[in-house]
C-alpha cells in the first residue's frame, strides 16, 4: 500500500488538521503534537483513511454509484497512481470489516479520532444503519461518548444517535 499520491497526502493532512483542534482540546491528551509521519507510514496511513471512508459508504449496505463517485471526486483519486486506483476499487469490492478499517489505528488516539472523522466525511447519517457503524467504530478504536458529540458538533454533523 505505498504508492499514493501527494493528493492522499493532503487528504490525510486535512483530517489531521481537523482532529488536532478535536484532541488538542482534551485536558489529559498528551501527545507530542505530531500529526502525521512522513514517507511509507504517511501513505499507508492515507490509505487507511480511505478505506474508511469507503467502509463507512458502504456500511448502510449499499453503496450507490452517486457515493462511489462523490467518494473518488473527495479523495481526489484521479491524481493516484494505478496501483492505488486498482487498491481503491478492490475496498470498494471487499466485505466490510471493522478489523480491516481500525488496523494500526487503535494505539493512537490522534490516529483514531483522524480515522473518524475521515468515516464521518464520507456518510450523511441519514440511515440507522450509518450511526451503528459510527457507535461500533468509535467504541473500537476507544474514543468516547463526550469526544465523538465534540467531533459531531466541531464539523457540523447530525449528533449520532447512541441507540
Amino acid at each position: 500500500m505505498n504508492s499514493a499520491t501527494p493528493v492522499a497526502a493532503s487528504l490525510a493532512g486535512r483530517i489531521a488538521e481537523r482532529a488536532r483542534h478535536i484532541v488538542a482540546t482534551e485536558q489529559a491528551e498528551g501527545h507530542d503534537g505530531t500529526l502525521m509521519p512522513h514517507g511509507p507510514a504517511a501513505t499507508d496511513h492515507s490509505l487507511r483513511l480511505i478505506r474508511a471512508m469507503i467502509a463507512a459508504a458502504k456500511c448502510d449496505g449499499a453503496l450507490t454509484e452517486a457515493e462511489r463517485e462523490r467518494l473518488l471526486d473527495r479523495i481526489g483519486s484521479a491524481e493516484f497512481h494505478p496501483d492505488v486506483m486498482d487498491w481503491i476499487e478492490r475496498e470498494f469490492r471487499a466485505p466490510l470489516d471493522i478489523e480491516a478499517v481500525v488496523e494500526g489505528c487503535c494505539e493512537s488516539r490522534l490516529r483514531a479520532v483522524e480515522l473518524y472523522i475521515a468515516s464521518l466525511e464520507a456518510i450523511d447519517l441519514a440511515h440507522a444503519e450509518e450511526h451503528a457503524w459510527l457507535r461500533r467504530l468509535a467504541g473500537r478504536l476507544g474514543l468516547e461518548r463526550a469526544l465523538i458529540d465534540a467531533i459531531h458538533t466541531k464539523h457540523g454533523a447530525p449528533p449520532l444517535d447512541w441507540g
